[in-house]
């Protein structure tokens, strides 16, 4: 069972969203509350149609928030409790007098429609619907201000005059509490999307600079850092040696086992590989069974990495489906001298890899 407190810490944090039906279930009980606690004093009260109007809507209100929120139906709910708080906010004033602060309700639906026109999917990317319902609003508003102004209170001859500012203090403070809580759940929404778009950039950046099967640098990534490789060691006068790795027979891997095992080969390899260098260091697939290294040392210490890497490469053996297969590799290495370029210190190193190829494999050429 999940712990409410992690619950609670994950969504502030932006690592998980709110459960839409939660989220609805608990705006529908509260609304159906606010509307039997208005059903109750109007009745105290002795307002007959305001009494009989909140009975119907608190039913109204405890149907949609159980049927139409297990049917997942929000845009639906969201509409009828638009049109109901509408309806509620101008009977109340037009029966009572403005004063009592019931229009206060309708200001908070603007924002209200902007939060559910991000949220939910049938209104997502379509601007015009919380436009329209604060148009709505607006015009609602000013139609019930100008009524109020010409027509006196219908229940105000027998209600004592303190209940007013009563409902006006009471009507502002629900009218705050939900401007808060939907503020609150907007900015928990964006957190989220923010976290989803940030991973999201971590995967396409991952796709976009590493092998998908080795999980090495591909050829674009490793790019980059040669070219800083050369500017710091122009700056700073610092070696690097570069070390173009090749797997001995890999075709014949191939055709002999699959290319599935050719894959099981690549990936151990790169294992062992990643395993020789440290944290400053780089390793690329640089194409097919070739890995190119760049090490942030001189030609003797790259040669006792590469030389280490060769051995334990013969060294491993890889089941693949109970046969034990082994490879090698051959390393060219080449170090990097002021003013030479990445592609003339790549093709040294290449050129000693193929050297190495043409008098026996499995092997380190410098």
């Amino acid at each position: 069972m999940i712990k409410i407190p992690h619950v609670i810490r994950q969504t502030l944090s932006g690592l998980r969203t709110i459960d839409n039906s939660l989220k609805y279930q608990t705006m529908g009980l509260g609304l159906t509350l606010t509307h039997f606690f208005f059903m109750l004093v109007f009745g105290v009260l002795q307002v007959r149609l305001m009494f009989w109007y909140n009975l119907a809507i608190t039913v109204y209100y405890f149907f949609i928030t159980v049927f139409l929120v297990k049917r997942e139906r929000f845009m639906e709910m969201f509409l009828a409790s638009f049109g109901e708080i509408l309806l509620h906010s101008a009977m109340a004033s037009v029966l009572l007098g403005w004063n009592w602060g019931f229009m206060l309700y309708t200001i908070a639906l603007i924002p209200v429609g902007f939060y559910f026109c991000y949220t939910l999917p049938y209104f997502k990317e379509n601007i015009m619907m919380p436009i329209i319902t604060a148009a709505i609003v607006l015009l609602c508003f000013v139609a019930v201000r100008i009524v109020t102004w010409r027509l006196v209170p219908l229940y105000t001859g027998y209600i004592p005059k303190e209940m007013s500012s009563f409902f006006y203090m009471f009507n502002t403070m629900i009218t705050f509490v939900m401007l808060l809580v939907f503020s609150i759940l907007f900015s928990l929404e964006i957190r989220y999307m923010q976290r989803q778009l940030e991973q999201e950039n971590r995967t396409l950046g991952q796709i976009a600079n590493y092998d998908p099967l080795t999980h090495l640098s591909n050829r674009r990534n490793m790019n980059n850092h040669l070219k800083s490789a050369v500017e710091e060691a122009e700056k700073t006068g610092e070696t690097f040696c570069l070390v173009m790795a090749d797997i001995d027979n890999f075709k014949k891997v191939n055709d002999t086992y699959g290319h599935e095992c050719g894959d099981e080969i690549l990936i151990r390899v790169s294992d062992i590989i990643s395993g020789n260098v440290r944290e400053q260091d780089q390793v690329c697939r640089w194409g097919g069974e070739e890995m190119l290294i760049l090490l942030k040392a001189d030609l003797d210490n790259s040669r006792k990495v590469a030389e280490r890497i060769c051995k334990e490469v013969a060294d491993c053996v890889v089941n693949y489906k109970d046969v034990d297969v082994r490879v090698t590799v051959t390393l060219g290495v080449a170090e990097y001298e002021t003013g030479s370029t990445i592609r003339s210190v790549i093709g040294k190193a290449d050129k000693n890899l193929y050297h190495g190829k043409n008098n026996g494999k499995n092997q380190v050429v410098c």
